[in-house]
């Protein structure tokens, strides 16, 4: 990711510099920030969960969104823009949502840091939000942080065979539909690498 330019922006300049640009881009700190492209995998695991959530909770009052809509963080002074999010109908805004319950990232090189602290930081502290998954496109693990009163708590999943409980929604997400026809190495690929 990269900043657009050198001066601070309003939120209003940076929607409204969306508004002429095409492209992908956060706000943070007054920084417009451009959002590199995303790989095959991620945007297949984004999916998989798009469709698959947006099929079991469709008649239930969420909007499901992936890889474009601005997420409002921070009180305002922030917006982000996850892999794929589900909040509730009363946080459309139109040009941005609020009020999500259910953010996924899918982690990439250059995004790993920000997905796993920055946004960590910034997710936890939205009040309706219930889980934050942070997936690896490399290999087979989810990490669910998930709300509990005022807590989060973290749990890793693994095996492909393993469901992910999200009592707040009621329904449970499988590994194996989140890594549907997702290349992944296999354990005789990673025996061939060469060592290290």
């Amino acid at each position: 990711m990269q900043g657009v330019a050198e001066k601070l922006y309003t939120v209003e300049e940076y929607l409204a510099f969306c508004e002429k640009n095409e492209g992908r881009f956060e706000y943070v700190n007054g920084e417009i920030i451009e959002m590199s492209g995303e790989s095959v995998a991620a945007n297949q695991i984004a999916g998989n969960i798009h469709r698959y959530l947006g099929n079991l909770l469709e008649d239930q009052p969420f909007i499901f969104v992936q890889n474009a809509v601005k997420l409002q963080v921070k009180n305002g002074k922030a917006f982000r823009i996850p892999d794929f999010f589900i909040f509730h109908e009363t946080g459309n805004q139109k040009k941005y949502a609020t009020e999500p319950i259910f953010i996924v990232e899918v982690l990439s090189e250059s995004s790993i840091n920000t997905d796993r602290v920055t946004k960590l930081a910034e997710y936890t502290q939205l009040p309706t939000l219930e889980y934050y998954l942070i997936i690896e496109q490399e290999e087979c693990l989810v990490e669910v942080f998930n709300r509990e009163g005022k807590r989060w708590y973290v749990e890793f999943y693994s095996d492909i065979n393993e469901r992910i409980d999200l009592p707040a929604l009621n329904i449970q997400l499988p590994l194996s539909v989140i890594y549907k026809k997702v290349q992944l190495p296999t354990p005789t690929d990673e025996s061939n690498s060469p060592a290290a």
